[in-house]
């Protein structure tokens, strides 16, 4: 049988249960005549030997019965690199090469920092990809599974990096004391994410190891529990990259600004434009200092009169509209512009009596006070002048220098 007709018949056979069953058809070709599959393509009136044509109809079966070409071939391709899957670990997938060109791409932009964990390492796929890119990285990887990491040390050593990569058996970060000398400088995790209830209905459960998919009742248990341990483990101005399911962007970027509260969290879409990745950048000290709150002066001189602040927002949308110091030019350009006896509050979150949580609004994470803003939690004010055109500019400081009791003394 020629080669076209076998592809032709493949591509049928597979198109009912995949979403690139001419691809998968090229691959496995490829495979079984140990050829590269441009080779496949370009030589399409090649006639295949009977051994040859039983031994494709037997991996082909095999397809249709479920099992994932890539176990059935036991290897694949992953940012331009092959690597060796089995049963033990997740198949290494094309949305995943977001998370990687991110990290690469703020590797090379902090070129002094080196140290990266990659949490739930799998197939080694990402740390792997990470150092065949990067020669001087320091990585250390971690899974619970012996056989992943089993795995994943013989994809390194097949790529040449096994010198830069430590794999460690261990829960998210919790490593053994000797490992924790110092703090990472990038975490990237691509973790379990999928929902219990929803697992069992993918076909993906049937073949790959529930312990790579299973993200609990909602699927951020242990992405939950990742974001517990990380300011332990992240160093001043590091970075946190988390691979998530579509629709868990806002809630995965809620828990990520409630870690890392002074941190810039943002929400990267996919090719497809679905949100797939949740990166945390942290500031220079790593931790929350202050908050802003734009007002006008004469809202704040009525509070402090009447001792208390309660703007509109709170009976109209149930919380008030706080930021970040790097929000709130944009805050106040979206909304306030023009505006010319406008005033920033400055807020110690540690002076909060009421409840304050961290939202996903377009994008970004915002903090919104569900109650009253108790007037001692605001520690400084702040003038925000407009230019001619009304648009406010300049640079607005993460830190400001604020004496608080000083403060607190003109009231």
């Amino acid at each position: 049988m020629r080669l076209d007709a076998t592809l032709a018949e493949l591509t049928a056979r597979f198109a009912p249960f995949s979403d690139t069953p001419a691809l998968e058809a090229q691959v496995l070709l490829a495979h079984v005549l140990g050829k590269p599959r441009a080779w496949v393509l370009a030589h399409s009136e090649a006639e295949l030997a009977p051994a040859e044509e039983d031994n494709i109809n037997n991996y082909a079966a095999r397809r249709e019965n479920g099992e994932p070409l890539p176990y059935l071939l036991g290897h694949w391709e992953f940012y331009g690199l092959d690597f060796l899957v089995t049963p033990a670990v997740l198949i290494p997938r094309p949305e995943t090469e977001l998370l990687v060109e991110r990290a690469l791409d703020w590797l090379h932009r902090n070129p002094g920092r080196r140290r990266v964990a990659d949490i739930g390492t799998g197939s080694g796929c990402i740390a792997v990809a990470l150092t065949a890119n990067i020669s001087d990285l320091q990585v250390i990887a971690t899974d619970l599974s012996p056989q992943a990491l089993a795995l994943a040390q013989q994809n390194a050593a097949r790529h040449g990096v096994a010198e830069c990569i430590t794999f460690v058996q261990a829960d998210l970060l919790d490593l053994p004391a000797g490992l924790h000398t110092q703090p990472f400088d990038l975490v990237a995790a691509n973790l379990p994410y999928i929902p219990r209830a929803t697992l069992a209905e993918l076909p993906v459960s049937h073949f790959e190891p529930s312990l790579a998919l299973d993200g609990g009742k909602d699927g951020l248990n242990l992405i939950r529990q990742l974001l517990q341990q990380a300011p332990d483990y992240l160093s001043p101005q590091g970075c946190l990259m988390l691979e998530i399911e579509t629709r868990q962007g806002e809630a995965a970027c809620a828990l990520a600004q409630a870690a890392f509260p002074q941190a810039q969290v943002k929400i990267m879409p996919d090719l497809a434009g679905h949100d797939r990745l949740v990166t945390i950048v942290l500031p220079d000290n790593g931790k929350p200092k202050f908050l802003v709150h734009l007002c006008t002066r004469t809202a704040w001189q009525i509070a402090l009169q009447s001792g208390r602040y309660q703007p509109a927002s709170l009976s109209n949308e149930g919380f008030i509209h706080i930021s970040r110091p790097d929000q709130i030019l944009k805050v106040a350009n979206a909304f306030y512009r023009g505006l010319q006896d406008a005033i920033l509050l400055w807020i110690d979150p540690a002076r909060l009596q009421a409840e304050l949580r961290w939202e996903a609004v377009d994008g970004d994470v915002f903090p919104h006070l569900y109650g009253t803003l108790n007037l001692e939690a605001v520690v400084a004010v702040s003038a925000l002048l407009p230019d001619e055109d009304g648009f406010f500019r300049g640079d607005i400081p993460t830190i400001p220098d604020i004496d608080a009791e000083q403060y607190h003394k003109q009231y």
